[in-house]
């Protein structure tokens, strides 16, 4: 019993982790970003190397994306119980917010090209 709940609580952060991010260095676009998502691309157009995250992450240079977003998207449905607003920051770990994208809502020609590391959810901003 005990060796069983050892591997039952080892093996939940791998299974965390994998429900917060999945990088990807394929190209992809607006249609792909899976919903409840918030995702960013390299490059304007919501074209080129991509990321998405489930939930807040200090660290987008982890997953390729260290000052590389040109546009993002933030796929979450509206809600009153679950945040579903994203603060993007200017740097790593939450640091020097720039700009908040509401449910639904994508920025791409008004970004700072090239010049985000962080996001976190909020339930408004």
């Amino acid at each position: 019993m005990i060796k069983a709940l050892r591997n039952i609580v080892i093996g939940l952060p791998i299974v965390a982790a994998a429900l917060v991010a999945a990088p990807t260095s394929a190209s992809a676009d607006l249609g792909d970003c899976p919903r409840t998502a918030f995702c960013a691309w390299a490059e304007d157009g919501f074209t080129g190397p991509w990321a998405y995250w489930y939930g807040s992450y200090p660290r987008w240079g982890d997953y390729g994306m260290h000052d590389d977003a040109d546009s993002v998207f933030n796929n979450a449905p509206s809600s009153t119980t679950v945040p579903d607003n994203v603060w993007v920051y200017y740097d790593v770990d939450y640091v020097s917010p720039s700009i908040c994208v509401h449910p639904g809502e994508t920025y791409d020609v008004g970004m700072n090209d090239n010049d985000y590391d962080s996001h976190k959810w909020f339930h408004s901003c």
